[in-house]
């Protein structure tokens, strides 16, 4: 029970949900459906990438929330691929957009419930455990598109929500009776919209990442009471647990649940402060890539040494704690 409420808080609301058209001059996109013949699943995917690669690149996994799919988190994925890395967006069938697409509203909440349990969790797992080793396939592939283009030594992990919880295991987070989904292939994770574990024990389930983690949220990062009982302020329990790991946390002041996914300050439930959380958002993540991915000593002393604090501070909190012995 405590793991559908848990899930519950994952859903993204997709319904009233639009995505940031892809800009002509911006990142080309690769749309492709991968098929998984041990588990008779056909994995969505979408690729976002710059146009010219002239080296292989590291590659970010984006996993979305309930109800979503290979179309959230443009934003991010766009400026990842402007910025040097491959974000490979993932669509997870059972847990995504296909639950509600066609229904009313409220039959469409009703109907994501659905992609609220144990096993869909367990298909996301192996869903990114697939694209891991596909990812492997095809770039070896000479008929591929992006064949030699990626740098698969330097992987992260992003999820939304849903896929944060995803993105958490993929990261090492223990689960009840000592289970692991942790993949030594994942170098860093960033979780938007992060979640206590199901048991409510942060500190063991956290205890033995050992990667490092930049978890995202807000002060109205909650979802509608009728679906989970998960207050705003419990979202941080991932990263006050974190001991092995370097680890970063921001709340956005009034942030909801809503902005890291994506939505637009043109759509009728537009947030005044969605363009400023996204530039930061993409400021702030791409700093931490840089640092852990391609050990670049700028961007760590711009995300380390208060030049980055001093741009969250109006519209937010910043905190950040090495692991231990480091």
């Amino acid at each position: 029970m405590r793991f559908m409420i848990l899930l519950s808080v994952c859903v993204a609301c997709a319904m009233s949900m639009t995505v940031r058209a892809q800009e002509p001059e911006g990142p080309a996109a690769l749309l492709e459906d991968w098929k998984d013949a041990a588990r008779d699943r056909t994995i969505p995917i979408k690729i976002d990438y710059a146009k010219t690669i002239d080296k292989p690149t590291p590659v970010v996994i984006i996993s979305h929330g309930l109800g979503g799919s290979r179309e959230g988190l443009a934003y991010i994925g766009q400026y990842w691929a402007e910025h040097g890395y491959v974000a490979v967006h993932l669509q997870h069938p059972g847990s995504d957009s296909t639950l509600w697409k066609g229904l009313p509203p409220g039959a469409g909440m009703q109907a994501m419930k659905k992609g609220m349990t144990v096993e869909q969790f367990s298909a996301r797992i192996e869903d990114v455990k697939f694209a891991l080793d596909e990812l492997k396939r095809r770039n070896d592939d000479p008929s591929w598109a992006l064949h030699g283009k990626l740098n698969l030594d330097q992987i992260a992990m992003a999820g939304h929500s849903f896929g944060a919880i995803t993105t958490q295991a993929m990261c090492g987070e223990t689960f009840p009776n000592g289970k692991s989904f942790f993949d030594p292939r994942i170098k860093v994770g960033i979780a938007f919209s992060p979640s206590p574990p199901p048991g409510g024990d942060s500190k063991t389930a956290f205890a033995s990442i050992t990667i490092p983690i930049f978890y995202w949220t807000g002060t109205n990062d909650t979802a509608p009471s009728t679906i989970s009982s998960l207050k705003a302020i419990q979202r941080r329990e991932p990263f006050d647990a974190t001991a092995k790991n370097d680890a970063y946390l921001v709340i956005l002041t009034d942030g909801d649940h809503m902005v890291f996914n994506g939505r637009l300050t043109e759509q009728p439930d537009e947030r005044p402060n969605d363009t400023v959380w996204h530039d930061l958002i993409e400021k702030g993540t791409t700093a931490f890539l840089d640092k852990y991915l391609k050990r670049d000593a700028a961007q760590g002393k711009y995300l380390d040494d208060g030049a980055f604090a001093k741009e969250i501070e109006p519209k937010g909190t910043y905190e950040m704690k090495k692991g231990e012995g480091k």
